[in-house]
């Protein structure tokens, strides 16, 4: 096969090489057969038998790989064929196989199903055995328990009239205790239910009575508190009072109409002023600034000692506020702006 391959490609690789020695083959006859020159006609002759033998051979060969041709051609057409045949042979064993497998696998299936059925029919058979023997043990436990109650009831059938009579006189005995305790026990826990009720109430008063004493202390601090501040307010005005006029003009009218009875005329008093001299005057002035100095300083007395976060405002609040200014031209709203600053900053730095 390989030996016919060969042949094949070397016939298809020669054949147009033999196909241009033919046609130059061809060429040169013409050639020849028509020259230029006249010849005589028998050196012509020869010539032409040559050129014609020459033409044969380069057919001859030209037939001969045509023919090598179409062996390679139906060798190559043999091989497809065989290829073809093969394919189709290992198809079929490949289809053979896997029938075979499925087959194989379906028996395998079905064992497995029947081993599963008989497994199931070997455990209801235990499951029904089981059920069996559990019903006889029942059985045989019944009968016991009626043999038990009817050799009871022999026994009790052959006491003596004495004895019943004394085991129901103990039964009777027993019974009147336990209603004796169960008595007792109801007296006890109605006591103790009552006690319990009582302490409640006595708890829920006396919790009333603290809440309202707690109300009424809180009522009576909250008045003590607010008569302190008036009394404080009554102290500073007094205190504020006793200082003196801080006025120049205010101190000579007090001094000059000090213990004087009926109406004032201020305008004696307005002229008096006028008519002072300017070192009067100035002892006037003196005296009032002392009297401003002291208010001042019980003013200074009765205020509370300024917080952190106001005295961090006093020193944080303007730079803030012009900041906001300037993002702004609402006052209000750059107010609000600086303050939340502030306070922030605050927040942050404690």
């Amino acid at each position: 096969m390989f030996a016919i391959r060969a042949a094949a490609r070397a016939t298809i690789a020669v054949a147009p090489v033999a196909a241009v020695q033919l046609r130059a083959a061809s060429k040169a006859a013409v050639k020849k057969a028509s020259p230029k020159k006249k010849v005589s006609a028998k050196k012509v002759a020869p010539k032409k038998t040559v050129a014609k033998v020459q033409v044969k051979k380069v057919k001859k060969t030209a037939v001969k790989k045509v023919a090598a041709k179409k062996v390679a051609k139906k060798a190559v057409v043999a091989n497809k064929a065989a290829a073809k045949m093969a394919k189709a042979a290992k198809k079929a064993a490949a289809k053979k196989a896997k029938a075979a497998k499925v087959a194989k696998k379906a028996a395998a299936k079905k064992a497995n199903i029947a081993k599963k059925q008989v497994a199931v029919a070997k455990k209801a058979e235990a499951k029904k055995a089981a059920v069996l023997k559990k019903k006889a043990a029942a059985a045989k436990k019944a009968a016991a328990k009626k043999a038990k109650l009817a050799k009871l009831k022999a026994k009790k059938a052959a006491a003596s009239p004495a004895k019943k009579r004394a085991l129901a006189a103990k039964k009777a005995a027993a019974k009147k205790a336990a209603a004796q305790k169960k008595a007792a026990l109801a007296r006890k826990s109605a006591a103790a239910k009552k006690n319990k009720l009582a302490a409640q109430k006595k708890a829920a008063t006396l919790r009333k009575k603290a809440a309202l004493a707690k109300r009424k202390a809180a009522v009576q601090a909250k008045k003590a508190k607010l008569a302190a501040k008036r009394t404080a307010v009554a102290d500073k005005k007094q205190a504020i009072k006793a200082a003196g006029a801080s006025n120049p003009y205010s101190l000579f009218v007090a001094k000059t109409t000090t213990g004087s009875k009926g109406k004032l005329n201020f305008k004696d008093v307005a002229a008096k002023w006028k008519n002072l001299s300017s070192a009067e005057k100035a002892k006037y002035a003196a005296e009032a600034k002392k009297n401003n100095a002291a208010k001042q300083k019980v003013k200074a007395s009765f205020k509370k000692a300024p917080t952190k976060y106001a005295l961090y405002v006093k020193q944080n609040f303007a730079a803030a506020y012009a900041a906001a200014a300037r993002k702004t031209n609402d006052k209000k709203q750059a107010f609000n702006m600086a303050t939340r600053e502030v306070a922030m900053k605050y927040k942050s730095s404690q």
